[in-house]
């Protein structure tokens, strides 16, 4: 289980400080890792690694790498896993989609779906791991996107 778990925070951790081939590698090691999981390893519980979790971890790691199909993918798979994600994993998805619409050429796409994300959430979950995603994309966006979000995340 914590194989898994850190080659995946590997993955995304190189590919947001640039290093492309060492996260695909990180990447190629997580899924390999977490196919081998049962039972208490892959359980939903504080020392499990839930196969919704890996995804996404997949999720994040492919958009920072701008590899919009993979990440799309493991969105997909990772709401699919469930019939009701939580706000947390929703909304890590949802940003992830939104800087997925940015990578493909999409920025006004992009800054609604996360404006729109944004002004749903409960205060409570609008710190740490969304805010830091959110004001990520808000930075990379300019002109009327880059307002809009920002007005969002001023809220």
């Amino acid at each position: 289980m914590s194989g898994a778990l850190a080659a995946a925070v590997t993955a995304r951790a190189q590919a947001a400080s640039g290093d492309l081939d060492g996260a695909r590698r990180a990447l190629d090691d997580a899924r390999n890792l977490a196919e081998r999981l049962d039972g208490a390893e892959a359980a939903d519980t504080w020392f499990g690694y839930p196969e919704q979790k890996h995804h996404v971890h997949l999720s994040q790691a492919y958009t920072l790498l701008g590899d919009t199909g993979s990440a799309y993918q493991a969105q997909e798979d990772a709401l699919a896993l469930t019939d009701s994600p939580s706000v947390m994993v929703r909304a890590l998805l949802a940003v992830d989609t939104a800087a997925c619409l940015h990578v493909d050429g999409d920025p006004s796409g992009a800054a609604e779906m996360a404006s729109g994300v944004w002004e749903r959430l409960p205060a409570t979950y609008r710190e740490g791991l969304i805010r830091s995603r959110a004001e990520t994309l808000h930075r990379q966006l300019t002109g009327r996107p880059y307002a809009l979000l920002g007005e969002a995340l001023a809220s």
